[in-house]
């Protein structure tokens, strides 16, 4: 049912892409909604054609502006009235001086797709709209976004707290066309969650073949070999029917045991060029792995959503390791009478046999990129266009930005040594919907105060702090997730990875099926695999920021 979603969104981005196509040099429509224009001698003016004539200015503060527009966001959960009078919507409006109606998209990402679709074909009547990469880029390849490079240049904070990086994301032809909102900080958000009691006996009972305990010292590291010795250990300890660790269904790809065999994100680069993991040295290796573990009975594979997944597993005592993301950290620790329990602990990433207990060993699959884009469309008055792009300059003042994310110190958060810890439940109650006001973030100070929101629970604190120990030294991002739109890869590679997914489960988790690495590559290519990665490549051998992408280097 995923897979059949994810398909139905993109097929909504390709009808975008042709209706823009279809109606890129009619006049239909011309007569734009002007509820929130600014009229000037007599006509309403469009950003482009004001510009002619016009010097440049030196501050935000130089240009008209508006001081009302419309804004659509992203589903927050809400209502739309209830989040139109929320705390933080008055907080922004006093501090702005915008009056700014929000409205959101549906939950359910079709509908959402076809919100966003109709905005721009109808031209309605919203000055800023926020959007996903994939939307950003499809947009932008339509011709339906208005440049606001000069009035960037003309901002306090934009240009000061958004990386280069970030605005090149945002640039085509030299102009600017979105503001671009990174993800919070170089993060893994899962780690392999395991009964450190059960460690604990199994080394009091073997002095002399004991498992090194994941820690600082290793890295929270186990070798290949001392994993598959505690899971063998694990499952004499897991109940009738248990087994010693549970893979939820679908997750073929282990990002937690991956590293080890040299294979660092799901696309990667090998020699200079950029691989499916399948196409990666060591996935046979994994492959053989994997399959080992599970014809010796130690994994238990959740074949369908409504059996036990690892959280639930682990939750209920019946398994003693499992790969969970953070998130789920309190369901697999907190109890009534405590808030993490010592029993368990996790495993940020397995290495390789040889590089036992070095911590300059060990990597993860790690990911940050921008995630999400503030577009005006190009019907858009020049007044309107200001507008906003002052208005999310001025939630980046350093000590408002604080305040609409975190709150009030003492009321919402507290600060230990530097760090920010939620008081709650006032720090839910109040800014439960603050993330849903950023268009940008002041993206070093951001990295530091959303630590706070991993901070909810002691059980969640604890697990991120293990899955990102030194995040900055073994943490390799794919670089997929910041191309631009591309044809073979948007049009085949979803239907393809769910595919080599489902036919790598048949063989890794099921009895009696043994396919080869080589029987794998087949059905990727089969369905367009090597015209993908041939794709994927003419962007990547071109990308001027490969180099600077990813700071870690492979093992």
């Amino acid at each position: 049912m995923k897979g059949k979603k994810i398909a139905k969104v993109l097929t909504m981005l390709l009808i975008l892409a042709t209706m823009f196509s279809m109606v890129g040099c009619s006049k239909k429509g011309e007569e734009d909604n002007t509820e929130t224009k600014t009229e000037t001698s007599g006509k309403t003016e469009t950003a482009e054609t004001s510009k002619e004539g016009e010097g440049t200015a030196k501050a935000l503060a130089d240009y008209e502006k508006v001081n009302t527009f419309k804004y659509f966001g992203m589903g927050s959960g809400v209502e739309t009235d209830q989040f139109n009078n929320s705390p933080t919507a008055q907080l922004v409006k006093e501090h702005t001086g915008y009056d700014v109606y929000y409205d959101q998209a549906p939950a359910d990402p079709i509908d959402a797709q076809t919100a966003i679709t109709n905005i721009f074909m109808l031209k309605s009547d919203y000055q800023a709209v926020k959007v996903s990469k994939e939307q950003f880029y499809t947009l932008l390849e339509m011709d339906a976004l208005l440049p606001i490079t000069e009035y960037v240049n003309a901002s306090t904070n934009l240009k000061e707290v958004i990386t280069d990086f970030g605005w090149q994301t945002a640039t085509k032809d030299g102009e600017i066309y979105a503001i671009p909102q990174k993800n919070a900080r170089l993060a893994s958000n899962t780690a392999i969650a395991f009964r450190l009691d059960w460690l604990n006996e199994y080394n009091t009972a073997n002095p002399n073949a004991q498992i090194p305990v994941p820690s600082k010292e290793n890295n929270y590291s186990m070798t290949l070999s001392d994993f598959k010795t505690m899971l063998t250990y694990f499952a004499t300890k897991v109940p009738a029917g248990g087994k010693a660790m549970a893979i939820d269904v679908q997750t073929v790809y282990q990002e937690n045991i991956l590293p080890a065999f040299g294979i660092y994100n799901e696309w990667a680069e090998v020699d200079g060029k950029l691989e499916y993991a399948i196409n990666q040295p060591g996935f046979e290796d994994y492959m053989k792995y994997m399959e080992d573990l599970f014809d010796n009975g130690l994994i238990q594979y959740q074949a369908t959503a409504n059996d036990a997944g690892a959280a639930k597993s682990l939750q209920a005592r019946t398994v003693g390791a499992g790969r969970i993301p953070h998130w789920n950290a309190a369901t697999i620790e907190a109890t009534d009478t405590a808030a993490t329990d010592d029993s368990i602990s996790y495993i940020q990433a397995l290495v390789p046999d040889e590089s036992k207990g070095d911590p300059n060993a060990v990597r993860v699959f790690a990911q940050q990129g921008y995630g999400f884009y503030t577009v005006i469309p190009k019907y858009s008055t020049p007044e309107q266009a200001a507008a906003v792009i002052d208005w999310a300059d001025k939630k980046l003042d350093k000590d408002f930005f604080l305040e609409m994310v975190l709150g009030t110190e003492g009321e919402t958060y507290t600060v230990e040594n530097g760090e920010y810890y939620p008081i709650l439940p006032t720090f839910d109650e109040k800014q439960g919907l603050a993330d849903k006001f950023m268009d940008g973030i002041r993206e070093d100070d951001y990295a530091t105060y959303w630590l706070c929101r991993t901070r909810k629970t002691e059980a969640q604190d604890k697990m991120f702090s293990i899955a990102n120990y030194n995040i900055e030294k073994t943490g390799i991002q794919n670089p997929i997730t910041v191309m631009p739109p591309n044809t073979a890869y948007d049009t085949y590679y979803t239907a393809a990875n769910i595919e080599v997914k489902d036919t790598l489960v048949t063989t890794l988790f099921e009895k009696g099926t043994s396919l080869s690495v080589d029987d794998i590559k087949a059905v990727f290519n089969g369905l367009q695999g090597e015209e993908i990665t041939a794709s994927v490549n003419e962007w990547y051998q071109n990308w001027e920021l490969k180099d600077s992408f990813n700071a870690v280097e492979p093992r």
